[in-house]
């Protein structure tokens, strides 16, 4: 079977899954803390896609890390700087609580590594991904998850910033809404990252241990 090239999953280059909040709070309507978003991950498949990236990466013994949002109790050191950061200090989304625990559908499984964040708005801020990525010898990061607005954003420039390049399945990851997340990936991350599909990026895998 023939396959895309992708750009940054070269044969050869060593990439690894990063999984972004996907937590209860943001992805199952029962801990709903954003039921737009909620709606959008289940809309578009999110939770299925990255179960089968999770999957192909485990089987090309590349890395799988998930990046979740765990703010201490009474969101302690938390900024409330913004009306984003102070609409999520009122949500149910602090350590211990249901909302927090990673959605059963993309659960770690043995060799994954979870990378918790207690402050600010993106997986690299304040956390050991930087340090794990090159520890692991990550040249190339696979982000999935949300938000499309700003977790998943704000991560992108970071790795970037870091010298990483970027791939973004564009199907497994979410916006608030539809509209905004089309606009993000036609006009924001096409100019920063590989925005791609998830079958594209297993082809590629698959290509590589070819």
């Amino acid at each position: 079977m023939s396959t895309v090239p992708v750009r940054g999953l070269e044969p050869g280059k060593r990439a690894a899954l990063v999984v972004v909040e996907c937590q209860n709070g943001m992805t199952d309507p029962e801990f709903s803390t954003n039921a737009p978003l909620v709606e959008q991950v289940d809309a578009r498949g999110v939770l299925g896609h990255i179960a089968e990236l999770a999957t192909a990466f485990r089987a090309a013994g590349l890395p799988v890390l998930h990046a979740i949002v765990t703010p201490f109790p009474g969101f302690a050191g938390w900024s409330r700087n913004s009306l984003l950061t102070t609409s999520i200090a009122k949500r149910p989304l602090t350590v211990g609580q249901p909302a927090v625990e990673i959605n059963p559908a993309v659960a770690p499984e043995e060799g994954d590594l979870v990378v918790p964040r207690h402050i600010g708005m993106t997986a690299f801020h304040g956390t050991e991904l930087e340090g794990l990525l090159r520890g692991l010898g990550v040249e190339t990061v696979v982000l999935t998850g949300v938000s499309l607005n700003v977790a998943l954003l704000g991560s992108t420039i970071e790795a970037i910033n870091r010298g990483f390049q970027v791939v973004l399945p564009a199907d497994a990851a979410a916006a608030a809404t539809a509209e905004v997340g089309d606009f993000l990936l036609e006009n924001i991350y096409r100019l920063l990252a590989t925005v791609t599909t998830t079958a594209d990026v297993i082809g590629a895998l698959g290509a590589d241990a070819g």
